[in-house]
């Protein structure tokens, strides 16, 4: 790479190689912070997860807009690998370069001047996967510690999470397919019982029908004869009455009879008194029956 302040211009592809630099010095940086810091659930700032996101990111983008430009249009880059990609097209580049360099030793051709010249600086990133595993694991803790604050981390929370999940698993392909096919050995038993419920119930109704119908035709018989039964009740009723109103009469007679008859008791006890008085010769006598005149 070219030192900075030297006054040579930079060419497409030493820009691109020091953008790349910056970008890994960034990377670095986000690297040391994540280590040395926490992370914060509350606080909405730029957290080393989110720098490390942007940074790949911009790194991406820098890939997409400038690589075929560096490179040249014949290059076929793959986009998902855009490091290998970039690897194998410098050392193809380096091959080409050595083999005119060649070239030239042995022709003792005149030495190009420096500002034609093209410098490569290689650099090995295998932390990068590392720092990608780690950020993703950074995320995860953070959500899943989000998660713990939201529901919280009690035993009752935890059985309850228990039967969520058992729900959740209930749920699968497999598992309702053995469900739908229960289901559907149940709603065929259910049809048959209801098939037998409905035979059983036209048959007590066919029954009942036959019963209304026997006593129907007992009835035909007893129409005949009702009309005289109810004269006869009739009259039985009246004769009732007429022997209660006779009865009601004996009973007044029988007590009025009762009553003359203690009159007349009372009557001739007190006649009694009345016409006995003593007679001359000291005893007590009837009026006409005295001794002494």
């Amino acid at each position: 790479m070219l030192a900075e302040g030297c006054g040579v211009k930079e060419t497409p592809q030493q820009k691109y190689q020091r953008l790349l630099n910056e970008i890994q010095e960034l990377t670095e940086e986000v690297e040391q912070i994540k280590t040395t810091t926490k992370e914060s659930s509350t606080e909405e700032k730029l957290t080393p997860v989110a720098l490390a996101k942007h940074a790949a990111l911009l790194k991406q983008q820098l890939v997409s807009s400038h690589l075929e430009k560096v490179l040249g249009p014949d290059a076929a880059i793959n986009l998902t690998d855009p490091d290998g990609a970039l690897a194998k097209r410098l050392l193809i580049q380096l091959e080409a370069a050595q083999s005119h360099k060649g070239k030239q030793t042995e022709g003792k051709g005149p030495a190009k001047s420096t500002e034609d010249t093209v410098i490569y600086e290689l650099r090995s990133r295998p932390e990068q996967n590392k720092f990608s595993e780690t950020a993703k694991i950074a995320e995860l803790e953070k959500r899943l510690a989000e998660l713990e604050t939201a529901v919280g981390t009690g035993p009752e929370r935890l059985n309850t999470i228990e039967v969520l999940q058992a729900k959740v698993n209930a749920l699968d392909a497999a598992t309702l397919d053995q469900v739908e096919a229960r289901l559907q050995s149940v709603l065929g038993k259910m049809n048959e019982i209801a098939k037998h419920k409905a035979a059983i119930e036209d048959a007590e109704t066919q029954n009942k029908v036959s019963q209304l119908y026997e006593v129907i035709q007992k009835w035909d018989s007893m129409a005949t004869t009702l009309p005289q039964t109810v004269q006869r009740l009739v009259a039985v009723k009246e004769l009732h009455e007429q022997a209660m109103q006779f009865g009601q009469l004996l009973t007044h007679l029988d007590t009025t009879q009762q009553m003359i008859k203690n009159s007349l008791k009372d009557n001739s006890t007190l006649l009694t008194q009345v016409v006995l008085r003593r007679c001359p010769c000291g005893k007590r006598r009837m009026f006409y029956t005295c001794c002494k005149p």
